[in-house]
């Protein structure tokens, strides 16, 4: 669905003098991995971040590490702040490409709920402070910013927010800190969101929908950004301006060409087992869709989890929403993503930027011919409608049509100036037009 939102000049003008330093961001390289210290160096220099602030250690490059491997990881990033007087003076960790991504201990069982093992990320947000004793305890810990309405600072909570700068490859890392960043400039008008419900079975479907599907594509609504929601049993693919991507259901699924065209500053989630299981392609044999997937594509910020976790725990897509979409607020990606997931020291990965943010400006990345306007009439209508201004358009028109759901209800490849469309039950719709698969626009008509 669309729907168009201003911003007054005042906020406009106020959103773009703003600016964002690194002083509080730490960067955590691996002195084993060259691939960790040329990510860490283009993330150093592309943020002005103060040398005092690369944290580099001696690590194995393995993804997966032993209890023993990551109390030597920990202490050796514990030192290096309290030598460097910095454990109360950084928000934010950010680890590297090359940086262990798992702990498993011996009793590793979390299939049967046991919390014995997990993310790295997860665990070093708890070094150094008053939560400190959670780490590598045998269930997740409640992480004390879920669901705050208010900015992030140590101080206050006791805890890093970590995220990762990883993906199948050096160049998807570079390419997610370029497509990144503080302000971000996002279109509104022509900004795509997908909710995706896949692999889920009888009563799970409905829970999954009530849970996290409606919530995330009510609060979108509420922001005002156009979102889709599908309930086929595929992943949807082959979409344009996608700026964002929700998954959630059993998984994750196998061999998943997206062919999506991202737009600058996209950020996603899959909710579901294992999505961060990996950002090794060889150690992924089986072509399963995990997040880094989703960088390689194009996506530049994800969330997923390295484990299996109970399906209670899933991260709330609806509360990132909120938070991220917020014009008003202006929360950062980090703080977006750590209000949004319920669990410390457990399976929670999040890549990208943590002071990534966006602001909306409705003339960014449009086209001479996405200017051309149409119209539908009537609107309201009792049923039958028609579309007027096509003909301004010079490549092949195709019509896309949602309920207030963001459900597709129809869908025609080739359509010409002035046709009849028939509306069967009453409600809003969304009526898009496409030229040559670009959006052009979206216009709400109203069926009584």
């Amino acid at each position: 669905m669309k729907f168009f939102f201003f911003i007054s000049a005042f906020m406009a003008l106020t959103s773009f003098a703003q600016t964002t330093n690194y002083t509080d961001v730490g960067v955590i390289v691996n002195l084993n991995s060259p691939v960790s210290m040329q990510i860490g160096s283009y993330f150093q220099q592309a943020r002005n971040i103060p040398s005092q602030n690369m944290i580099y250690v001696s690590a194995p490059t393995t993804e997966v590490i032993n209890d023993t491997e990551f109390n030597q990881l920990r202490t050796q990033i514990e030192n290096y702040l309290v030598s460097q007087n910095l454990q109360d003076s950084l928000n934010y960790l950010v680890t590297t490409k090359g940086v262990p991504l798992k702990r498993n201990s011996i009793d590793c069982v979390v299939n049967s709920g046991s919390g014995d093992c997990g993310s790295v990320d997860a665990e070093l947000s708890l070094i150094l402070g008053t939560h400190q004793n959670q780490i590598g305890q045998p269930s997740a810990f409640v992480n004390p910013y879920f669901n705050q309405n208010e900015h992030f600072s140590r101080a206050q909570y006791g805890i890093y927010l970590v995220t990762r700068l990883d993906a199948y490859s050096q160049d998807d890392v570079l390419h997610l800190i370029d497509g990144s960043g503080p302000l971000t400039v996002v279109n509104q008008q022509i900004a795509n969101g997908v909710i995706d419900l896949v692999e889920s079975y009888g009563m799970d479907t409905t829970y999954f929908m009530d849970s996290y599907v409606h919530p995330t594509y009510n609060n979108m609504l509420a922001e005002n950004w156009n979102a889709t929601t599908d309930v086929s049993p595929a992943v949807l693919t082959d979409q344009s301006n996608v700026f964002s991507y929700f998954y959630v259901g059993h998984g994750p699924v196998d061999s998943i060409q997206m062919n999506y065209k991202w737009l600058p500053g996209s950020f996603s989630a899959l909710s579901t087992c294992s999505s961060a299981e990996t950002f090794d392609a060889q150690s992924n044999p089986n072509e399963s869709f995990y997040i880094a997937d989703l960088i390689k594509d194009g996506c530049t910020a994800a969330h997923g989890h390295v484990n299996c976790i109970f399906v209670t725990q899933l991260f709330r897509a609806d509360i990132l929403v909120n938070r991220y979409l917020n014009p008003i607020a202006q929360y950062n990606l980090a703080e977006s993503y750590y209000m949004a997931d319920a669990t410390l020291s457990y399976q929670s990965v999040i890549i990208g930027d943590p002071k990534a943010s966006i602001v909306i400006d409705n003339d960014a990345g449009l086209s001479s011919m996405q200017t051309h306007s149409f119209r539908l009439y009537p609107n309201p209508s009792t049923g039958s409608f028609r579309i007027k201004g096509l003909e301004q358009l010079q490549g092949k028109v195709s019509i896309a049509i949602t309920n207030s759901l963001g459900m597709r209800v129809y869908m025609d490849d080739e359509v010409f100036d002035n046709e009849t469309y028939q509306l069967e039950e009453s409600g809003v719709y969304f009526i898009s037009i496409l030229e040559d698969g670009q959006l052009v626009g979206t216009e709400r008509l109203v069926k009584h």
